[in-house]
């Protein structure tokens, strides 16, 4: 039937017919769906028959009212739906107060109170608190914290997580960030997270950095140490994806439930320490879980845990807000067997280590693989540096930044690419002489080095002759080169590179397997003889 077909769209006229099949077991839900595709104009038809229905049909003219409010479609549907809070249908005033929980307008929240003391059933009450906690205020407080000892489990738990989504809304205006200008005042172990083949990478900058201390490669993508100084410390290492600050493992006790757990690692003094030393607003966090997925029943459990965390420690504790959308801090949990490991992510800051990158292309290097190809090919002040893909720039900007160079070069056929590079060039504060030019036969004279990130990936993947034309690039390269000269690339296909290039007199003389995020590669640095 036309109705199924998610490509229909009917006419005004049609709406009636369409109204006449809500009640169809099967037809129903296909015919609301078509009804929201008509549009605010559909309320033509559907407010003089809700006006005139039996009890089944005004439930589902409501619902379908209700979802074209949903969809920002129809706000002059909204006062039929606060009226409906008043039908003599039950189930119709139900599917009335949960269709409200999309309308933000003047007068939803005094109706669905209203409706909560005029209807005292169980389920009415479960559905108006459910909304209450989307387009409620702290006006519906009393009423939500009353209804947690109403002795109804599932309307106290409806009820709790309410009153959180509306007091976290009421306190977004106090402001949340992270100052990392602030130190410890003890010494707070930390993950630094990396590319999966340049642990050693983060783990040298992040050795030489003030205020780290005990760094080490803690396992693949992974670099532990202690920061003893300011938070910013940990920027000193701009090969490093970001951090975490990894509290104590917690042992799930016999009758206790993960949420528990999760309250009591991030009401703990560890937690309070991080929280206290770097949140200078109101500590507001989310809830990931290593596994993936949303999770979104434990994730709410854990919330409400923490929300009612008791005990010593949590006396002193933090207000501490659940609030996924305005977040301070990102609580990453892992559970394994009965172990349950919490990570705190930072996520109120701004990265302060890449502000030149105000534009990108399609395929560009991330700035954590350019500050580790820079790092790799090293520093000499009589460098002429060559980057024949230079994308968006950010190889020779990350080179620049590491130290004196005698002139910086990039080439690209793409000159919308060079545009792009130009602009993240002089927002870095650093010159270069920008071309048209092809990798595979043009090249600077007197380059001493060639630092850059070729096509690779899924999308390079669809270019005829890849493996070809980066062929010709490593001859190009070694032809272009001095005696000493050096390559550092990355190269998609390193056996197929390390042919070629030997057969060029160029002599591998670093080698990394590396994580490009969904397939892996070799970073490589060749020296010619």
């Amino acid at each position: 039937m036309l109705v199924r077909d998610p490509g229909f769209t009917p006419g005004v006229r049609e709406v009636d017919v369409l109204v006449d099949m809500l009640t169809d077991e099967t037809l129903g839900k296909p015919a609301e769906r078509a009804i929201a595709r008509v549009g605010a104009a559909a309320l033509r038809t559907l407010r003089p028959r809700l006006e005139t229905a039996s009890a089944p049909l005004r439930a589902d003219l409501v619902r379908a009212i209700g979802r074209l409010v949903n969809e920002g479609q129809a706000p002059d549907g909204i006062p039929l739906l606060i009226g409906s809070l008043d039908d003599s249908d039950a189930k119709t005033r139900r599917n009335a107060a949960i269709a409200l929980g999309h309308a933000h307008a003047s007068g939803v929240e005094d109706a669905l109170l209203g409706a909560w003391q005029k209807d005292k059933r169980p389920e009415m009450r479960r559905s108006i608190a459910a909304s209450l906690g989307k387009v409620g205020s702290v006006s519906s407080l009393s009423t939500l914290r009353d209804a947690l000892n109403a002795g109804d489990p599932d309307l106290a738990r409806i009820a709790g997580r309410a009153s959180m989504m509306i007091e976290r809304t009421a306190s977004r205006g106090r402001g949340t960030s992270i100052d990392l200008a602030r130190s410890p005042s003890r010494p707070v172990d930390i993950l630094a997270l990396s590319r999966r083949g340049l642990e050693d990478l983060v783990a040298e900058e992040l050795a030489k950095a003030a205020g780290v201390e005990g760094v080490r490669v803690s396992g693949p993508g992974r670099v532990g140490a202690q920061l003893v100084g300011p938070l910013s410390s940990l920027f000193a290492a701009r090969t490093m994806l970001g951090f975490r600050f990894v509290l104590p493992t917690e042992w799930t006790r016999d009758g206790e439930a993960t949420s528990e757990v999760i309250a009591r690692a991030v009401s703990s003094e560890p937690a309070r320490h991080v929280f206290n030393t770097w949140t200078p607003g109101s500590v507001r966090y989310r809830i990931a879980w290593a596994s993936g997925g949303h999770r979104r029943a434990a994730t709410w459990d854990a919330a409400r845990a923490i929300a009612h965390a008791r005990g010593p420690q949590a006396e002193a504790a933090p207000e501490l807000v659940n609030d996924p959308s305005g977040s301070t801090w990102e609580l990453v949990v892992e559970t394994s067997h009965r172990f349950v490991t919490i990570a705190i992510a930072p996520r109120a800051l701004v990265d302060p280590r890449f502000a030149w990158r105000l534009g990108d292309v399609p395929a560009a290097s991330h700035p954590t693989i350019a500050a580790a190809l820079a790092r790799v090919a090293g520093v000499r002040s009589d460098d002429v540096v060559w980057d024949p893909f230079v994308g968006s720039g950010s190889e020779i900007i990350e080179r620049a930044l590491l130290g004196p160079y005698r002139a910086l070069v990039g080439s690209d056929l793409d000159v919308h690419a060079l545009a792009v590079a130009r602009k993240n060039l002089t927002a870095a504060g650093v010159h270069a002489d920008l071309r048209v030019a092809d990798a595979l036969g043009d090249a600077p004279r007197g380059v001493t080095l060639i630092v850059t990130n070729p096509p690779m990936g899924r999308r390079a993947s669809r270019i005829a002759g890849l493996s070809e034309m980066l062929d010709r690039f490593v001859t190009n390269a070694a032809t272009a080169l001095g005696r000493a000269g050096r390559l550092v690339w990355i190269a998609p296909s390193p056996h197929r590179s390390r042919e070629v290039a030997a057969r060029s007199g160029l002599n591998l003389d670093w080698a990394r397997g590396v994580d490009m995020g969904g397939f892996d590669a070799e970073m490589q640095r060749w020296v010619k003889s």
